[in-house]
């Protein structure tokens, strides 16, 4: 295995087992009668675990750009940089390792995690959290898949 592949696994493994509480809180929490049940506590914890999500791919990705690109954003706009980074082709050294489609939906994700990590003493709504619940469901798995793919081009013997 490559050695920067080797280096992801772990880091895949803790956002696997993050989703994994996330998902099993959100079960949970649906079986509990609203009257029974802190709404407040539920759309923090479920906003607190997308944002755990997000910052492990973030993680992912900032390992590529050190580790194959040799070249990590900086600045005020690193976060946005860094998804430009990952959809975009570098030329003679790697494929781009999300989709389009993929790149949207992280791009969502990443204006939903710094709402939830700057709340400004705004309440955050159900729907919202739902909506971002569901985003990150179908971001991981892309992302899960994309990234395999990304490494089996990678790592393809020439």
């Amino acid at each position: 295995m490559h050695p920067v592949f080797a280096r992801l696994r772990p880091k895949m493994d803790r956002i696997r087992h993050e989703l994994q509480n996330l998902e099993d809180f959100h079960k949970l929490i649906a079986a509990i009668p609203p009257e029974f049940a802190s709404q407040w506590a539920n759309r923090t914890a479920v906003a607190s675990g997308i944002h755990n999500i997000f910052n492990g791919v973030e993680d992912i990705f900032k390992s590529v750009a050190k580790d194959i690109d040799g070249s990590v954003p900086a600045g005020g706009d690193w976060h946005q940089d860094l998804l430009d980074q990952m959809v975009a082709e570098i030329e003679g050294i790697r494929p781009a390792v999300i989709s389009n489609d993929l790149y949207e939906l992280l791009n969502e994700l990443k204006q939903f995690r710094h709402l939830v990590r700057h709340k400004y003493g705004v309440e955050l709504k159900s729907e919202r959290v739902e909506e971002n619940y569901g985003k990150m469901l179908k971001a991981f798995t892309l992302f899960q898949n994309q990234l395999e793919a990304f490494e089996t081009v990678m790592t393809k013997p020439e």
